[in-house]
């Protein structure tokens, strides 16, 4: 039992994956996710082919769309014959007026208009395509809203106007008619708001003429009341003698003004004893600048004559006395200049008291008569504004009413539309290409879909990360070929392939110490039907054709299968020497079950049956008779295989755990369900057995070879081909 417990405190799930498996802890993988798709590639490839069938029966089925489009220009302003201010604002003066437009040629009214402009024979052509076969009539207006588009022109004032529909006349046909309707859209709108207008201006203006006449009645019988029927004439007069009075005060006001100053200047002059001449307004006076001239040219010669002559030379004597006229002659100008300024300044005074007094009495009048006229002139002035808006009511009437008869435009037709020649639906390559890309996405989703409710075992991420065990390999499916065939693939060589992935288990379990160290293996799985006697009794056969002494012990004694798979007739086996406490040594003198066991079933290779089905097997498994039986085997065998009952359904193999020094765990490709075997294989490794590691059976080739690596390829058969063997 040595070999039984010297691993109870050693690691619980062996040794590291071998090289080429993704770790558990890295979760998934674009590996693992290649490989969900290739094991469910029927689906993706399902889904595919509806996908490009259906779009190759669309294509065909459908019928051919013709589209045909108009471009209409929208004029920032509308042409102008008058120049009037415009009834309707026409002016496109940012993008809310431009969307505004654009929404207009969008609408059901302009729809209708272009219905209503269709021919009986195009209406027929427009709507059979959308007939249902009902008793309803498809309407026109709906098949036009349904296949018409607008599209605003990028940085511009251009839309676009398409239309689509399988007749390619009816297509250019309803396009061109959009554009024509939306400019006759715009301008019968300018017309019928005109008119409109024209209208409430015209009873408008009878009021406000009702309202002038009232006016003009009522002024004329204020004036016949108060009497005032000259008062315009009067009040003219009188304001025209008060401008008049006005302006002549103003007048002897300023000459009163320069007078007192000349007057002031001649007295200051006078009283200082100065010379009168040196006054600009003294001097310029005709006599005393005569005057001044004498004297000075009579002093001047004087001057000169006192040089040449003396004081008593008659020459000088006659000199002298006519200067001496001279400055009589000069003062008696200037005395006379001083009283006239005098005399001017005396007249200005009492012109300028004469002229206030007059304008005083005038302004007095005036004031009078202003008081009187108020109401007068209130009436006058309202009747004035009233006549100035009746007038500017009339006016805009008639430019109103000018204008309603000028066609004008908002827009202009760019690009007529043409019938087209070509169709632009469907179109076959782009179907089929988006069949194609929609196949392979609709394909692996659904590939993916159907994984993620697929909750089976199937990958190595679902082994080495739900489970939490480690890889040792991965054997593929083996079809058409019977059960003892397969049990015996290693030592038949039927299938090169299966054998290489159980040498590759072979080589997972030496390259580690304990699998290297071990000789009792314990062989389980989740459920009945995993392959695990066909993996141990090929495993048993790779260890015995390695050189080892091994034997196979069936220890599922409520389901035995190891008889079946070699084909072994029944005899007795574990439960007859378990009974009958037969001696396995007796045999060869060392062995107390030789007579129990089938030897050199292959060379190296012995076989241990069940010899029929237990009453109680767990009484049987748990006794020490077993007990020994086991450590009697660990002395001449090299390598003792013990094939348990599925871990998931029965207890048995936890009895037997505790005799193994390695468990290996069989999980069948796409059968155990994750939680199920994640909770089994707790179970298993809760009791402190060496758990080699997991071996994943039934993988078809194509998941076999990605999950483990290409030795199925070419290169593979020549190296496993036996020698003389043709391919």
């Amino acid at each position: 039992m040595s070999h039984a417990h010297t691993h109870r405190d050693g690691d619980l799930t062996g040794s590291e994956p071998p090289q080429g498996y993704d770790s558990g802890e890295e979760g998934f993988s674009l590996r693992n996710y290649w490989m969900m798709l290739l094991e469910r590639k029927w689906y993706a490839i399902t889904v595919f082919l509806l996908a490009v069938l259906a779009s190759i029966i669309v294509t065909v089925m459908a019928t051919p769309i013709y589209s045909s489009f108009s471009l209409v220009q929208v004029l920032k302003r509308s042409s102008q014959v008058l120049q009037v201010i415009d009834v309707v604002e026409s002016t496109i003066a940012n993008d809310t007026d431009f969307n505004t437009q654009t929404k207009l040629i969008e609408s059901v009214a302009l729809a209708q208009a272009v219905a209503e402009r269709l021919t009986p024979e195009e209406i027929v052509l427009l709507t059979e395509p959308y007939q249902t076969g009902g008793t309803e009539t498809t309407s026109p207006v709906s098949v036009i809203m349904k296949n018409r588009s607008v599209r605003p022109q990028r940085l511009t004032l251009m839309v676009a106007i398409e239309v689509r529909h399988p007749s390619p006349r009816i297509a250019a046909r309803v396009a061109n008619l959009y554009a024509e309707e939306y400019i006759a859209y715009n301008s019968r709108l300018r017309v019928e708001e005109s008119l409109k207008i024209v209208d409430e201006l015209k009873d408008r203006a009878d009021q406000q003429r009702k309202r002038v006449e009232d006016l003009a009645n009522a002024l004329h019988a204020f004036r016949q009341r108060e009497n005032l029927i000259s008062l315009v004439q009067t009040k003219d007069i009188v304001t025209e003698r008060l401008k008049a009075l006005n302006l002549m005060a103003t007048h002897a006001d300023s000459r009163l003004k320069d007078a007192e100053i000349r007057w002031k200047q001649v007295q200051e002059a006078s009283s200082a004893g100065g010379d009168l001449t040196t006054l600009s307004f003294i001097a310029m006076i005709p006599a005393v600048s005569s005057a001044v001239q004498q004297t000075t040219a009579q002093r001047l010669l004087v001057a000169q004559l006192s040089e040449r002559y003396k004081e008593k030379h008659p020459r000088m004597v006659e000199a002298k006395n006519t200067l001496g006229q001279a400055e009589n002659e000069l003062t008696n100008a200037l005395r006379i200049a001083s009283a006239n300024i005098k005399t001017e300044y005396e007249n200005a005074f009492r012109a300028n008291e004469e002229a206030r007094k007059a304008l005083s009495t005038q302004e007095a009048l005036s004031l009078d008569m202003d008081k009187q006229s108020v109401q007068h002139d209130n009436l006058v002035r309202e009747l004035r504004i009233n006549e100035q808006l009746l007038e500017s009511m009339l006016s805009r009437m008639r430019e109103t009413s000018i204008t309603s008869t000028i066609e004008t435009h908002g827009a202009r037709v760019v690009d007529r539309a043409f019938e087209p020649i070509k169709p632009v639906s469907p179109k076959p390559v782009i179907n089929i290409a988006v069949g194609v890309v929609g196949g392979l996405v609709l394909g692996v989703g659904a590939a993916f879909l159907v994984s993620m409710f697929d909750d089976k075992i199937k990958s190595v991420f679902d082994v080495e990360s739900l489970m939490g065990l480690p890889l040792l390999s991965v054997v593929g499916r083996i079809k058409n070929m019977d059960l003892p065939d397969k049990a015996q693939i290693v030592s038949n060589g039927a299938h090169p392939e299966i054998s290489e992935a159980f040498l590759t288990l072979y080589t997972s379990i030496r390259m580690t110490e304990v699998g290297r160290n071990a000789k009792i293996f314990m062989v389980t799985s989740t459920m009945p039907g995993e392959g695990k006697s066909f993996v141990t009794a090929n495993l048993a056969q790779v260890f015995a054709s390695q050189g080892c002494r091994t034997i196979l012990v069936d220890c599922d004694l409520r389901k035995p299968s190891v008889h079946a798979i070699f084909n072994l007739p029944a005899g007795s086996g574990l439960i007859q020497y378990c009974n009958s406490m037969a001696d396995v040594a007796r045999a060869k003198g060392s062995s107390r079950a030789g007579e129990s066991i089938i030897r050199e079933i292959h060379p190296n290779l012995d076989i241990m049956i069940t010899g029929g089905r237990a009453k109680n097997p767990i009484r049987l498994l748990n006794s020490s008779e077993f007990d020994q039986f086991v450590q009697d085997l660990s002395k001449e065998y090299d390598a003792i295989f013990l094939d348990t009952p599925p871990l998931g359904v029965v207890s048995d193999a936890l009895n037997v755990a505790s005799l193994a020094d390695g468990i290996i765990y069989v999980v069948e490709h796409g059968k155990v369900p994750r939680k199920f075997a994640s909770q089994t294989s707790r179970r298993l490794t809760s009791t402190n057995v060496h758990v080699l590691g997991a071996v994943l059976n039934g993988v078809d080739s194509a998941s076999a070879r990605y999950a483990y690596g290409d030795y199925t390829d070419s290169t593979f058969k020549e190296y496993t081909r036996p020698q003389g063997a043709t391919s």
